[in-house]
C-alpha cells in the first residue's frame, strides 16, 4: 500500500496559536475508541482533567461515542485563551486523538492507493491552496498514521472495473479542469453540464446545516439574478477558482464533477454578493459550514 498526496500537500504546517479561526471550536471533538482508552489508562491531575471533559453518549453501539463537551462559547476544553492546546502542552502530540491529529486532512482510501489531501476550512492550507501555481501533481507522501500505522489492518487488492472508471473519469476531468486553452467558465460549463441557476443554489444552500452566523450572513447577500461565471475568469481571481475547481474534483471522486462545479458555483455566488470580504474568508466560511459536513454533501447531491 502506498500513499499520494498533491504536490503542495508536505508543505503544510498548522499555525497554532497565531490562526485566527481555531478548528477547535463549534464543533463537538470526536474520540475514537483507542486514544479513549488510552485518556482513560492515564493517571495523574492532568488525566482526571481529560476525563472530566469527555461524556460518552449512547450511539446504539456496544462502546457509545465519546467526545469532549465544548464550553459554553463553542471551544474545546483543551483550547487555551493563546489558540495552544493545554493536551498538547502538557502530554505531546500523540496524546491527540485522531480528529484532532490528522484536521485539516482528508483521505479518499482506494483499493491499492491512500490518497491525502488537506481541506478548505483551515486558513493555512487556504492560501497553499488556492495560491498553488505549479500544476497539479500527485507524489509520494508517507502512509497515514506514519509508525503507528497497523500495516496488518491495509488491505491492498486490486481495484475493480467500477472503481477504476470513476478514478479515471476524475482524473480526466481534473486535466480538463486545468486546461487554459479555454476560459474557465467554459471549462465549468463543459464539467459540470446542465448547472443550476444562483437563485436555485441560493435555495439548496437555505436549506443546509450551517454552524455560523457570519456564513448565513454571507450567502443571505446573494442575488438570484447574479451571473457566478463573470467572476471565475476575473484575472483577480481565475488561478484560485481554478484550483478550488481541481481541489473538489480531487476530494469528491465519487461524486463527480457535477458536484464539483456547483461548490464552486456557490462560492463564486458568494463572492459576487460580498465584495468587500476577503475571498479567503468565504472560502473557509463555505468549507467550514458546507463542505466539512457530510450530511450537507449529501443533501446536495440528492437535490443534484
Amino acid at each position: 500500500m502506498r500513499a499520494i498526496a498533491p504536490s503542495y500537500y508536505p508543505m503544510f504546517r498548522c499555525i497554532a496559536g497565531a490562526c485566527r479561526h481555531t478548528c477547535c471550536a463549534n464543533w463537538e471533538v470526536d474520540i475514537d475508541p483507542e486514544t479513549y482508552d488510552k485518556y482513560m489508562n492515564m493517571s495523574g491531575a492532568f488525566a482526571e482533567r481529560i476525563r472530566s471533559s469527555i461524556v460518552v453518549e449512547d450511539d446504539g453501539s456496544s462502546t457509545g461515542e465519546a467526545h469532549f463537551v465544548l464550553r459554553p462559547d463553542g471551544r474545546c476544553p483543551m483550547l487555551r485563551d493563546d489558540g495552544l492546546c493545554d493536551l498538547i502542552l502538557a502530554c505531546g502530540e500523540k496524546a491527540l486523538c485522531r480528529v484532532c491529529d490528522e484536521h485539516p486532512r482528508f483521505f479518499n482510501y482506494r483499493s491499492d492507493v491512500i490518497e491525502c489531501g488537506i481541506g478548505l476550512s483551515c486558513e493555512a492550507a487556504i492560501p497553499l491552496i488556492l495560491g498553488w501555481d505549479k500544476g497539479f501533481e500527485m507524489v509520494d507522501v508517507p502512509l497515514p498514521g506514519g509508525a503507528d500505522l497497523d500495516l496488518d489492518d491495509v488491505i491492498e487488492e486490486e481495484p475493480d472495473e467500477l472503481e477504476i472508471e470513476v478514478y479515471e473519469a476524475r482524473d480526466n476531468a481534473i486535466r480538463a479542469a486545468s486546461d487554459r486553452s479555454a476560459a474557465l467558465s467554459e471549462r465549468v460549463r463543459m464539467l459540470g453540464g446542465p448547472l443550476w441557476d444562483s437563485g436555485r443554489r441560493l435555495e439548496v444552500m437555505k436549506k443546509l446545516e450551517s454552524l455560523s452566523q457570519e456564513w448565513v450572513s454571507i450567502y443571505s447577500r446573494i442575488d438570484a439574478a447574479a451571473d457566478p461565471f463573470t467572476v471565475l475568469d476575473d484575472p483577480q481571481y481565475s488561478l484560485q477558482f481554478e484550483n478550488m475547481l481541481v481541489y473538489f474534483l480531487f476530494r469528491y471522486p465519487w461524486e463527480g464533477a457535477r458536484l464539483a462545479c456547483e461548490l464552486l458555483l456557490m462560492v463564486a455566488d458568494c463572492v459576487i454578493a460580498n465584495p468587500s470580504v476577503d475571498l479567503f474568508d468565504i472560502v473557509r466560511e463555505f468549507s467550514s459550514n458546507v463542505e466539512y459536513s457530510d450530511c450537507n454533501i449529501d443533501d446536495i447531491q440528492s437535490f443534484l
